[in-house]
């Protein structure tokens, strides 16, 4: 019975109190894993990428599961016997597979004990390889057996441009899912109609106005693009000679990029030539920066960002209303 348990990432204030508990616990669904010196430290750096995740009842602890994104793989599942409920190690998976998958990941491994590859074969984990000394068995599952048709399709147009698997992982860039109401926003500087979601779409004109009334003329670049336009984008610029390296260093792969949910605007202004650094140099971006936040927008790509994507002061991202 799953009632009254929920699954939600773990939280900074919380280390200190799970740190103990994996210092004292041994984890009881995994096998031959050594624990780091600074647990502490460890499960910090978990959780800006969500990977830990927990399962409690109320205010209680019933579960947690660790997820090493970086080689999509489970580190430690544990359960409380007390307060877990039967199905509570398949939601904890469940949700590090959810969050392996929006980033691209095709597969999951863990190492686990032996007498648990019973439970593991039902929620779709086969054995890989089983370990020599301690009973310790791996087991992987592939995360796109059972993943939507169309996610299916992206992985296969990402393999035909050359994308690495890992490309999502590796830049810590989740799958943005095409938006389906869009409204438009007007002409952009090539007078091409751009469309935003509407939430996006009232934050950006709302954020438009304030700016002209303080002399700032934001003009659009792009907005909406779906990942068939990436496609087609980076297809381009391979025909034209440029390696996909140097591609993705400015473009987003298919499927990635946060043009596709139509929150996503590009800007420039009068003076300024488009998508460049030096829009960094103008008024317009002076302003962006102390007010952006006010109206839900936010600089994506700053200087030496973690996505290996080069600074992109021209780029900003609806992600909520004001006083949400």
């Amino acid at each position: 019975m799953t009632e009254g348990i929920k699954v939600r990432p773990a939280r900074t204030a919380e280390i200190p109190t799970l740190a103990r508990l994996v210092e004292n616990q041994l984890p009881d669904m995994m096998a031959g894993r050594k624990r780091p010196d600074n647990i502490e430290g460890y499960l910090a750096r978990l959780i800006p990428d969500q990977c830990l995740m927990l399962a409690t009842r109320g205010n209680r602890l019933a579960g947690l599961i660790a997820l090493d994104l970086d080689h999509t793989r489970v580190l430690a599942c544990y359960l409380d016997p007390e307060t877990a409920a039967p199905d509570t190690p398949r939601q904890l998976f469940g949700a590090v597979e959810k969050l392996a998958l929006s980033y691209g990941a095709r597969s999951l491994t863990c190492q686990i004990k032996k007498q648990v590859t019973g439970f593991m074969s039902t929620i779709g984990y086969e054995t890989a390889e089983a370990l020599d000394g301690d009973g310790a068995v791996v087991v992987e599952k592939n995360l796109l057996a059972k993943a939507r048709p169309e996610l299916k399709e992206l992985i296969k147009l990402l393999d035909e441009l050359g994308i690495p698997e890992n490309y999502g992982v590796r830049r810590r860039l989740k799958l943005i899912p095409e938006a389906s109401t869009l409204v438009s926003i007007g002409p952009d500087i090539f007078n091409r109609d751009q469309r935003l979601t509407p939430a996006a779409a009232t934050a950006w004109g709302r954020m438009r106005s304030a700016a002209a009334n303080n002399g700032i003329d934001l003009q659009l670049v792009s907005a909406y693009r779906g990942v068939t336009y990436q496609v087609n984008l980076i297809r381009r610029r391979l025909n034209e000679g440029k390696s996909l390296e140097d591609i993705l260093k400015v473009s987003a792969a298919p499927g990635y990029s946060e043009h596709h949910g139509g929150r996503a605007v590009d800007v420039t202004a009068p003076g300024c030539k488009p998508l460049e650094e030096s829009f960094a140099d103008s008024r317009a971006y002076r302003w962006l920066k102390s007010n952006g936040g006010i109206y839900g927008f936010r600089e994506s790509f700053g200087m030496a960002n973690r996505h290996g994507i080069s600074w992109e002061p021209w780029h900003w991202c609806y992600h909520h209303r004001p006083g949400r």
